[in-house]
């Protein structure tokens, strides 16, 4: 055995291994793009405009969850207490949000719960971002309320 042979099993028969040498040139198939500085050159091109894409997509779903998140709202039960006598209301009560908002512009629907009789109007105010007031003008002595709160987001 010379140097350049050496012993493999494979399916040849002989035991010893045979190279298979590289081909440049292979007739019958198409030649490709050549691979030289005028078609490598601009590659910087392609690669900016697909982060630029990839970006402009990022900021797409960013806006589209922060519009999801501004329908997610909170709901609040509480009852108002009113300790004066007729013609007078003390029921104001302040409301804290479990979320913070990122603007004043959060919608507050409310909800009475129970006994309607003499509860005149829910007021809603001194609105900030992260509570609010409420009373009703009635005079009833109490009140039930199930506030829900939703909106306030930036989107």
């Amino acid at each position: 055995m010379n140097g350049r042979e050496q012993p493999y099993i494979d399916g040849n028969g002989t035991g010893v291994y045979q190279p298979t040498f590289w081909v440049d040139d292979v007739p019958g198939i198409q030649e490709g793009t050549p691979q030289d500085e005028q078609n490598f050159n601009n590659i910087e091109g392609g690669v900016n405009g697909a982060n630029l894409s990839v970006e402009f997509l990022t900021e797409v779903v960013k806006h589209n969850q922060d519009r999801l998140d501004n329908t997610v709202g909170e709901v609040i039960e509480l009852t108002l207490t009113n300790t004066q006598d007729f013609y007078f209301n003390n029921s104001v009560k302040t409301v804290a949000l479990s979320n913070k908002r990122d603007t004043l512009d959060y919608v507050v629907d409310v909800e009475i719960q129970g006994d309607t009789v003499n509860v005149g109007d829910i007021v809603i105010f001194d609105k900030q971002m992260n509570g609010f007031k409420v009373k009703f003008t009635g005079s009833a002595k109490t009140v039930a309320l199930k506030l829900f709160v939703h909106g306030g987001n930036a989107a």
